[in-house]
């Protein structure tokens, strides 16, 4: 599908009016100033203080770059009251009527609103660090240009990340308290994606950050397309429609999604398209794989322990706990990707076969095809196709969630999605119990 039209004129006036509200009020300014420019001072000066007081070179370098990364952070944060703020706030001032009866498109009053907290979240961002910047490192003899362009390259794509993820929930909300509780979707990944960048700086390994850049723009890039999808006036106005019964509503859709499904082999042909791109993760994570152990990019003291599961069975005891333990941990992946597919748009289901391909690919580097291909026979001749099967219809979950329509039906697409890969459990896990089988007794 491609991107909807829109005139820039008529979305600069939306995102003009925005603007006019979010500088209004004269306590959110001098708020958000003062921690855009006290940050930066305190930081930037505990920087200036250690290096003064010989905290050594590298720990004042490494530690500069970890303020540089808090300082640019923080006033992102801003964009995510914004953008909960921008339908929903609408709504409870009674001026979103207003709005939507005026002729502008759809696209043009979205991305208006999308424009405007991005405007003001990356004003705040980029100006904390150029005040961190003017005070923390002259006088170091330490720039990290390089570091600091990925950092606020990474910056633009985490906000657009933030600002897009919160302009649907803020469409989806009925009030702004139920924003707030559902912005926990946004928190809890985003303070991962923070932990996992910060630990990247203080191990030395910033460069990192390049790709995360790229990662939070696929992410910004699909949660955009979302929105535009799926936001409506007619669905927007009529979200207060039917709020009695949740529960029973609830029930009767779970129900209706696992009625007149196709049967398995019927369901493998419809969704041959995402299974094709599960049976293509193993070949690429056989060649990822091999290329990593080939020039050492991953160091082999690291991925011997989990080779050791391609070679012999794993589990200690009798045969029977053996086959216990190997059936378990495959009906755990199983079920995990299935709960993963959601928040990463199918690419869980990806990794259910591009993982094995990987350590596969790993074995073959270390010692050669012969003996690595021994760690998958022949209980791979039935994981194999059952991780395939589940893969696909993993992607077809994410793909499902992903998927927005100005029509509705969001909810009905995922849960079809669900019910097929629920009721493909019942042909996976016995798959799943003979490969177990097969690799204690006879792999």
């Amino acid at each position: 599908m491609s991107w909807p039209k829109l005139e820039r004129r008529k979305a600069a006036l939306v995102a003009s009016r925005d603007l006019r509200d979010a500088v209004s009020e004269l306590r959110l300014i001098v708020a958000m100033v003062g921690l855009t420019l006290a940050i930066p001072i305190a930081s930037a000066s505990g920087v200036r203080a250690l290096a003064a007081f010989g905290g050594g070179t590298a720990v004042v370098d490494r530690l500069s770059l970890v303020g540089a990364f808090f300082v640019v952070f923080i006033p992102a944060s801003f964009s995510l009251v914004l953008a909960l703020e921008s339908f929903v706030g609408e709504r409870e001032r009674t001026t979103l009527e207003v709005l939507l009866s005026t002729p502008l498109r759809e696209a043009e009053i979205y991305a208006g609103k999308v424009a405007a907290v991005l405007a003001v979240s990356l004003t705040l961002c980029y100006g904390g660090l150029i005040v961190y910047c003017l005070i923390a490192f002259p006088g170091l003899g330490y720039f990290p240009l390089g570091i600091l362009l990925a950092l606020a390259l990474s910056t633009i794509c985490q906000v657009a990340a933030m600002v897009a993820g919160a302009v649907i929930i803020s469409l989806n909300a009925r009030t702004m308290r139920a924003a707030n509780v559902m912005a926990s979707f946004i928190i809890l990944p985003m303070s991962i994606v923070l932990q996992v960048e910060a630990a990247l700086i203080l191990l030395g390994r910033a460069d990192f950050l390049w790709a995360f850049a790229l990662a939070m723009a696929v992410v910004a890039i699909v949660l955009l397309r979302m929105g535009f999808s799926g936001f409506s006036r007619e669905a927007l106005l009529a979200r207060d429609v039917g709020l009695r019964n949740p529960l029973r509503r609830a029930r009767r859709a779970v129900r209706a999604s696992f009625e007149t499904r196709p049967g398995i082999f019927r369901l493998i042909w419809m969704r041959r398209t995402p299974m094709l791109l599960a049976a293509a993760g193993l070949p690429f994570g056989a060649l990822a794989g091999y290329l990593a152990g080939a020039s050492n990019a991953v160091p082999s003291a690291v991925m011997r322990p989990v080779l050791a599961s391609l070679i012999r069975s794993t589990g200690e005891g009798g045969p029977i706990n053996e086959v216990a333990t190997v059936f378990s941990h495959n009906v755990l992946a199983f079920l995990l990707v299935a709960v993963l597919a959601i928040t990463t748009a199918g690419l869980s289901g990806f990794l259910l076969t591009f993982a094995p391909g990987f350590l596969l690919g790993f074995a073959a580097a270390l010692s050669s095809w012969t003996l690595a291909l021994t760690g998958i026979v022949p209980n791979g001749i039935v994981e194999i196709p059952a991780a395939i099967i589940a893969g696909g219809l993993a992607i077809q979950l994410g793909a499902a969630a992903i998927h927005m329509d100005a029509r509705g039906g969001w909810t009905d697409r995922v849960l079809a999605a669900f019910a097929d890969y629920v009721r493909a459990l019942r042909w996976l896990v016995p798959a799943l119990a003979v490969s177990a089988v097969l690799e204690v007794f006879i792999g």
